[in-house]
């Protein structure tokens, strides 16, 4: 079969936007590129793809290049789809073009739906690009059952038409290797500083978790800002934190690493999570996790870490004041995490797939 694949995602510079999609996209072409030694792939990108990881991807994988870029999705992808039909169509980034072939379709989340305010500018494009693979995929892949009981209730779905592949962590994020040590102790947030992430909330629970305190803590802030939610700097400068929360911007996964190893905690309160890889990529790390009651994080991190309802300051502080005053704790959840970051694999990942794929290779032969 000639499959395509939808290489939006990957057609970035810009390290602000190289995020969980975009990784989620680049491990699946590899772990497809391994496993699948018959079928031939065509990745459809507006600008180049990078060489090097196309050469990651494998033999079997090239990239078509269609321009313009504006209208790319919409014009250009289903004209070139309609010109040079393919058997299957991979839409990765939760979206399916306009084509005659059959699909399969990644939902990542919906958060779009649960708190549209927190996606200005994109709330009906999101939601447009959804209905569409909700229509047009013949089968559907979930991140988590969480994502898969979203939709499902959502679009009115059958349970034979979704199902469930949990992304994986890479082989950087391990409990041995160097810690980073900062001048005080700190909590560390990890991801795209925009408004689905709640960060604004944390910035208040930190302030409070710091009046209780007699120690000096630091929270550092590890993400792009391309999305940026701007309340985040008006309320550092209204707490008067810019001397204890430190935003570093884009981290490469070495550095990354050493940043779990030496945290306090991770925390995320996040509004909805379809997955959280940040949290995966904690807990293989040893960094006790403090994350957020809603979307798929109690499903992903169990036992392994402490959940709060995200818009409750209250139990932020409490468990704040908990993870950094008990290293007994710490370990604990350390050991948890751990353990259970094991179960999350690009291999199976990319299996789960695969096995789709050969699905409906076997139906068309």
């Amino acid at each position: 079969m000639i499959i395509g694949v939808d290489g939006g995602a990957l057609s970035i510079s810009d390290e602000r936007l190289k995020l969980g999609v975009y990784w989620v996209n680049v491990n699946l072409l590899r772990a497809l590129g391994k496993l699948d030694k018959k079928n031939s792939y065509v990745i459809y990108s507006f600008i180049p793809i990078d060489r090097e990881l196309m050469k990651s991807f494998g033999p079997r994988m090239e990239n078509k290049v269609l321009r313009p870029a504006r209208g790319w999705f919409s014009l250009r992808l289903p004209l070139e789809l309609s010109m040079h039909p393919v058997d299957l169509f991979l839409g990765i980034s939760q979206a399916i073009p306009t084509s005659s072939s059959r699909n399969i379709g990644i939902i990542y989340d919906l958060g779009f739906l649960h708190h549209p305010d927190a996606y200005p500018g994109s709330h009906n494009k999101l939601k447009q690009q959804t209905d569409a693979v909700v229509r047009k995929a013949d089968a559907i892949i979930a991140i988590s059952h969480a994502v898969k009981t979203d939709v499902e209730e959502r679009y009115g779905l059958g349970d034979k038409k979704i199902r469930v592949a949990y992304p994986g962590v890479d082989k950087t994020f391990t409990s041995t290797g160097k810690r980073f040590i900062g001048r005080h102790p700190y909590f560390l947030f990890v991801g795209a500083l925009k408004p689905g992430k709640n960060v604004p909330t944390l910035i208040n629970g930190f302030a409070e978790f710091l009046r209780k305190q007699k120690k000096n803590y630091d929270l550092y802030l590890l993400g792009g800002e391309f999305w940026k939610d701007e309340r985040i700097d008006s309320e550092i400068v209204r707490l008067g934190l810019n001397s204890r929360i430190l935003k570093l911007g884009f981290v490469p996964d070495s550095q990354l690493a050493s940043y779990y190893r030496g945290a306090v905690s991770f925390v995320s309160p996040s509004l909805y999570e379809g997955f959280c890889l940040p949290a995966i990529e904690a807990m293989a790390c040893g960094c006790p996790v403090l994350g957020s009651t809603d979307g798929a994080m109690p499903e992903i991190v169990g036992n392994a870490g402490i959940l709060i309802d995200p818009m409750d300051i209250e139990a932020m502080v409490n468990a704040m004041n908990s993870l950094a005053g008990n290293e007994k704790l710490r370990k604990s959840y350390r050991r948890k995490g751990i353990i259970r970051a094991k179960q999350y694999s690009w291999d199976l990942f990319g299996k789960t797939i695969y096995r789709l794929i050969h699905d409906f290779e076997t139906q068309s032969s």
